[in-house]
């Protein structure tokens, strides 16, 4: 399978409210269509509509054949979810009822494309949209050691940021990195790390790297912003995400729309108030996969997933 899908079934349980009978869904990160195929199967006789974006063109390829049963209902769009005013405008989309983004790496891009894994010898590229300029090879070789050091601080945490940028600049000036091994036998010949640990140090300069290459803090916001704006009535976010940072981004964009409290003591009558969007946080605390789910599917093990639903 392309990707084994993270927490589907309370993905999909919180994304599809019941009392909207003409639902337009948004996957944001379609990957393989896990979740899309269950969104599908259930706004089928509703006569629903699935807009299913992502960056990876590999992935849409296999999604498109995978859905080909509900190709009737779905769109499928190469773009960066970041981008969904104005995809929602060109498909001439003026609300949409449900929104899902997965925010983690497929196992088709761990496992087939360059760079974004560390257990083989490959470019180190991290791009998931082709069509972005820069790679991970380009930030190694091209950015300021204080520039690194700060991407590795608040992207990997990692402890030794301002050493291994170092020993990045001094590598560089001998031999451009081009592959990954370049990257990883540099780490190996600079720290004594233990061994039992060095995959770990590896997985969080590979995150850092991959969410720098991809722009992914701001594209977050950006999409979050863009989704609440065109979320209609009773509509529903929901997000899954795989390390701190992106969580605290999605729970603190939920917090900051809470409604507004009316601190007037002679609040205005009810048809002089302003209608305000706001949302209801359906997830007190982040739902997390039982353990019977990391067992069979490792990469659960981090997940975390928010939902609020919008209200007018």
């Amino acid at each position: 399978m392309y990707h084994i899908p993270v927490l589907l079934q309370e993905a999909v349980d919180y994304l599809i409210n019941p009392a909207i009978t003409s639902p337009a869904i948004v996957d944001c990160t379609t990957g393989g269509g896990g979740y899309a195929l269950e969104i599908a199967k259930q706004i089928e006789s509703k006569n629903g509509r699935l807009i299913c974006i992502d960056k990876d063109e590999n992935a849409l390829e296999y999604s498109k054949q995978y859905l080909k049963e509900f190709e009737k209902n779905i769109t499928f769009i190469n773009a960066n979810f970041a981008d969904l005013k104005m995809i929602l405008k060109d498909l001439q989309i003026g609300n949409i009822s449900g929104t899902v983004l997965d925010l983690g790496l497929s196992s088709f891009q761990l496992e087939k494309e360059d760079g974004f894994s560390f257990m083989k010898d490959t470019p180190l590229d991290m791009r998931a949209y082709r069509k972005d300029d820069r790679t991970a090879a380009d930030i190694l070789n091209e950015y300021s050691k204080d520039e690194l050091k700060k991407i590795f601080e608040d992207f990997g945490e990692i402890y030794n940021a301002g050493q291994l940028s170092d020993a990045i600049a001094g590598k560089r000036k001998q031999q451009k990195f081009i592959s990954t091994n370049d990257l990883t036998n540099l780490i190996r010949d600079t720290f004594d790390i233990p061994e039992r640990y060095v995959f770990d140090y590896f997985a969080k300069v590979f995150q850092a790297l991959r969410i720098e290459v991809n722009n992914e803090m701001p594209n977050l916001q950006k999409a979050l912003e863009s989704i609440f704006e065109a979320t209609c009535d009773k509509g529903r976010i929901v997000v899954v995400s795989y390390h701190s940072l992106e969580d605290r981004i999605v729970k603190n964009f939920f917090r900051n729309h809470l409604p507004v409290k009316e601190k007037n003591k002679y609040p205005k009558k009810k048809e002089e108030k302003k209608q305000m969007k706001s949302l209801n946080i359906l997830t007190k605390k982040p739902v997390l996969p039982e353990i019977s789910e990391i067992k069979k599917n490792r990469r659960a093990r981090s997940a975390k997933l928010r939902a609020a639903e919008v209200c007018l």
